[in-house]
């Protein structure tokens, strides 16, 4: 059974409900979400409200500060709390175009969506 647009993103506003904090790593993070993590803070993160068929984008750009400068930021994870506090690992994506720090160890993410499918 495939489900519809409007299930999808009944699912998708839950993800983002759930998923509020990002942490960036250096290389795959792995199954777990706990390997080659970058030295930059834990950042909160707000989305926007699901459309189409599950499709939810963050609301606006999120600044990382701490990391290496000009070292690399290739993957990021998805947390329903602080990773250092107890969150709970909810799923990672490898980043595209820009994947290092700057000189001043800063990394903007300006653009992360979840994107549902109805097939």
């Amino acid at each position: 059974m495939a489900l519809s647009n409007a299930a999808l993103n009944i699912a998708a506003d839950a993800i983002a409900a759930a998923a509020t904090h990002a942490r960036l790593h250096t290389g795959d993070p792995g199954g777990s979400g706990t390997s080659n993590v970058a030295s930059s803070a834990v950042e909160t993160i707000t989305w926007g409200s699901a459309s189409g068929s599950g499709d939810v984008s963050i609301s606006g750009p999120v600044q990382f500060t701490g990391g290496t400068p000009s070292g690399a930021a290739t993957h990021i994870t998805l947390w329903d709390g602080d990773p250092g506090s107890g969150g709970t690992f909810l799923g990672s994506q490898a980043l595209t175009g820009d994947q290092t720090f700057n000189s001043a160890g800063e990394y903007t993410l300006t653009d992360l969506s979840l994107d549902g499918s109805a097939s």
